[in-house]
């Protein structure tokens, strides 16, 4: 879940623990007086509003982690370069492994470490919230980045851990690096 996805979660359990506190409406009954209309009195009750309010809670605790994940990633970065894939910015091919794919980049991606920082300020970019990048590589869970590289260019292996999410993954790949062609 993006960080509104939690924020939306957590609306919709406020909502509830709001609708739960207020109904049905609180009646007094006295020990040994006929049921009401309303049927047989509970004997044992659940508060489920609390249990909406901490749930609300957790989602926006969740959303807060997210967003602090983007700050510590991104900094003051803009939001132009930020949202932009570096591997469609600075990849010029690559081929499939059995594990996942190897992506070669231009030197303009800079050393491994630094291609490595953009890549991760790029994926907590698109943890916040849904921004069409729903065929990004970098947004599949068990995802390995490992980059080397020298001022000539980088070589950026990503693999996955799930055997079954391999074929996704050199999808994915492959149309960042086709889009980013479509852009030179």
């Amino acid at each position: 879940m993006r960080a509104s996805d939690h924020m939306a979660a957590a609306y919709e359990h406020d909502e509830a623990a709001v609708r739960q506190s207020t109904w049905p409406e609180a009646t007094a009954i006295a020990p040994g007086s006929p049921p009401t209309t309303m049927g047989l009195p509970w004997f044992r009750t659940w508060d489920t509003a609390a249990e909406h309010e901490r749930l609300a809670a957790a989602h926006r605790g969740t959303a807060a982690a997210i967003h602090a994940a983007y700050d510590e990633a991104c900094g003051t970065r803009p939001l132009a370069q930020v949202s932009v894939s570096p591997l469609r910015l600075y990849g010029t091919g690559g081929w499939n492994t059995t594990s996942g794919v190897i992506v070669y980049l231009s030197s303009a991606a800079g050393n491994p470490d630094r291609l490595l920082a953009e890549l991760a300020c790029h994926r907590a970019w698109m943890m916040l919230a849904p921004a069409g990048m729903d065929d990004c590589p970098l947004d599949l869970p068990g995802l390995v980045l490992d980059a080397r590289g020298d001022a000539s260019g980088v070589t950026l292996s990503l693999s996955i851990r799930d055997p079954k999410l391999v074929g996704e993954l050199q999808r994915r790949a492959a149309l960042d690096l086709e889009a980013g062609h479509a852009h030179d």
